[in-house]
């Protein structure tokens, strides 16, 4: 029995692509990581988040602990108050300053009958956080 191995041409087109696509990936991946580490500027992006919600039935008003947890200023555009059935209770149109860090209090007039209440705030570019309020 005679064993033959692969014709020497087919071994070289085999080897050649290999090489070929070893070196395509060596350089997406050194592309990459040079051109993350060229580009120096940092993108900040906003953040917030909803510490805490409190209904005032006193006063009828709605009180939103706001916290920007992000790495740039925001400032907060709108607050909603919105029922089960997705009806805008109230909203306000805002402009509060908020620097890294900071929390801050938006009140929202309100009349709230018992249930639950999902309360949004907007920045002006659009970052929302929510939370749920029940009202008892």
């Amino acid at each position: 029995m005679h064993i033959r191995g692969i014709s020497p041409v087919v071994a070289t087109a085999l080897l050649v692509l290999i090489a070929i696509a070893t070196a395509a990936i060596l350089y997406l991946w050194v592309s990459g990581a040079a051109s993350s580490q060229l580009g120096g500027e940092e993108v900040l992006y906003e953040r917030i988040k909803i510490d805490a919600v409190q209904y005032d039935d006193t006063n009828n008003r709605v009180i939103i602990y706001v916290h920007n947890i992000g790495e740039t200023p925001v400032t907060i555009s709108a607050a909603y108050v919105i029922n089960a059935t997705g009806t805008v209770a109230q909203d306000t149109t805002l402009s509060q300053s908020l620097n890294p860090g900071d929390i801050i209090q938006v009140q929202v007039s309100a009349t709230l009958d018992p249930g639950i209440y999902t309360v949004k705030v907007v920045t002006e570019n659009g970052v929302e956080a929510t939370y749920t309020l029940v009202v008892r």
